[in-house]
């Protein structure tokens, strides 16, 4: 287990471990065949330096998802709740750390910006936990806030909705899409203003199916 803080964790941003590389690639493998999984846009994702992929989260699965797409280690923000035996372990495997949402998130926070500033690739989703209901789609202001104070730019990944039996009998895939990163401008400042970039960035995931179609036509 790579938990935070640990030699293992901090070494290299762009290598995986031999466990972490076998997880991903048996992922990868049973999301082919079970669920058609596919990828659109990987050429787009920056190889190295420090990145905040930014998703959206409809599904409990959907960090495996990202995973599973974005060919770099993850490190992800989530709730400290998910930490709870026996998950934990699985949630500190994948590359998450906990953060605490109703006291001060301060530490989650500079945990963060270290990543960044040694280089890692940050997950993040910006509505913040996954959204089952329908209605209007709600971005929090710390996707923005990354990617000005780490220096990073923001990879938007939408997340296509997993197929059940009869869809993947009908030929259906879980589909994953990669934008091409995004450069908040440095000068931001203040809730507000980080906000506007935050719903703005997840504008831009929910429009990347549709603009992946008008490219294919």
């Amino acid at each position: 287990m790579e938990a935070l803080g640990s030699p293992k964790a901090w070494s290299s941003p762009e290598e995986m471990s031999s466990r972490y590389r076998l997880f991903r690639a048996l992922m990868l493998l049973l999301g082919r065949v079970f669920l058609g999984f596919t990828v659109h846009g990987e050429e787009k994702m920056p190889r190295k330096g420090p990145l905040v992929v930014a998703a959206n989260h409809t599904q409990y699965l959907d960090p495996v998802y990202v995973c599973m797409a974005i060919p770099r280690r993850l490190q992800w923000m989530a709730k400290k709740e998910l930490f709870a035996p026996p998950f934990g372990a699985f949630f500190y495997f994948i590359g998450s750390f906990p953060v605490d949402r109703e006291g001060a998130s301060r530490a989650g926070l500079r945990s963060a910006f270290n990543f960044l500033r040694r280089g890692w690739a940050l997950g993040i989703f910006p509505e913040g936990t996954h959204r089952t209901e329908e209605g209007a789609r709600e971005a929090r202001s710390g996707t923005a806030l990354l990617a000005v104070r780490g220096g990073a730019p923001v990879l938007p990944v939408f997340i296509g909705e997993t197929p059940g039996l009869r869809g993947r009998l009908r030929g259906e895939r879980l589909r994953v899409y990669v934008g091409s990163p995004i450069t908040v401008d440095a000068t931001l400042r203040g809730r507000e203003e980080y906000r506007a970039v935050a719903e703005e960035i997840l504008r831009v995931i929910y429009a990347l199916p549709e603009e992946r179609e008008r490219a294919a036509s």
